[in-house]
């Protein structure tokens, strides 16, 4: 098992982990259930740990990746560039996660639906980043996606 097997497995972890969150949040919103509630806040904080271990396996896969034939360079700088944006905003929806989970410990219901709502907030925001990059991670061997939209792949090792 390589850095590139090892990152296609984990990679889809916080995608569907703040896609999930994000509707168990909206439940939990709904149905005043606040077990739903911890569920999607616990499910943030898993997929934020996820997208740290997705982030970390992909700067390994990049380098085995970057000279075969098909792959550009570009699409996986891209795919990069919205990874690491995506990442800062679970890691941020799960900072805020852990204050909910201690906020409605401490101070009760009243917290906990303000915390609720602010954190389905930025569930959303994260889906949106997480869908993004992982579109972004898809285009990398998907070469028809890219048509007339980079400039042909120069897999040529350097020869500085």
């Amino acid at each position: 098992m390589n850095a590139a097997t090892i990152h296609l497995a984990i990679n889809h972890v916080p995608l569907f982990a703040a896609i999930t969150a994000a509707g168990l949040l909206s439940v939990a919103l709904l149905r005043r259930n606040r077990s739903l509630l911890h569920a999607g806040i616990w499910l943030t904080l898993i997929g934020g740990l996820a997208a740290l271990v997705a982030l970390q396996s992909g700067d390994a896969a990049e380098h085995l990746l970057e000279h075969v034939p098909g792959v550009h360079a570009a699409a996986i700088e891209a795919h990069e560039e919205s990874a690491r944006v995506a990442v800062l905003g679970l890691l941020v929806c799960a900072g805020i996660g852990i204050g909910i989970l201690l906020g409605t410990r401490w101070w009760g219901t009243r917290f906990q639906w303000g915390a609720a709502i602010a954190l389905l907030l930025a569930i959303v925001v994260s889906v949106v980043l997480t869908a993004q990059a992982a579109h972004k991670g898809g285009l990398i061997r998907h070469a028809e996606e890219l048509e007339n939209r980079l400039p042909p792949p120069t897999n040529q090792p350097d020869t500085e």
